[in-house]
């Protein structure tokens, strides 16, 4: 007759349950990471919390230019402007480098033509769910 070997099989298990809980936690720590790199990121972004008065008898106001702080600087070569991405902008940056080496460059050209933060993530994103 058969009769599994039980201390093998007992070691194999508290081994495989020891690696899973040593693992686990390991990625739950970079998820929380990837997360404040991502919230730090958006607080730095310009957003404010005003109070808005409506007056219904105020005429439309022009919106304003994006201010400082939500551009790249221009005229950066790609070396520069992965630098400043990784440097000001982490949690796009952690999407951004995902990127193949191609699509780097197609956001590249797209930060000369539109200097925005908010235009970049969303290309950025756009090329990412492209595949």
């Amino acid at each position: 007759m058969f009769q599994p070997n039980i201390k093998s099989l007992a070691s194999k298990t508290l081994l495989a349950a020891l690696a899973v809980s040593v693992c686990c936690p390991a990625s739950l720590f970079a998820a929380d990471d990837y997360l404040s790199a991502l919230e730090a990121e958006a607080d730095n972004t310009g957003a404010r919390n005003e109070q808005v008065s409506a007056i219904i008898s105020s005429p439309v106001k022009k919106a304003k230019p994006a201010g400082a702080s939500q551009l790249i600087t221009e005229g950066l070569s790609f070396s520069e402007f992965e630098e400043r991405l990784d440097r000001s902008y982490s949690g796009s940056n952690f999407l951004y480098t995902k990127l193949s080496k191609s699509k780097r460059k197609s956001v590249y050209k797209f930060y000369q033509n539109d200097n925005r933060i908010s235009s970049l993530r969303e290309e950025i994103v756009r090329l990412l769910s492209s595949g």
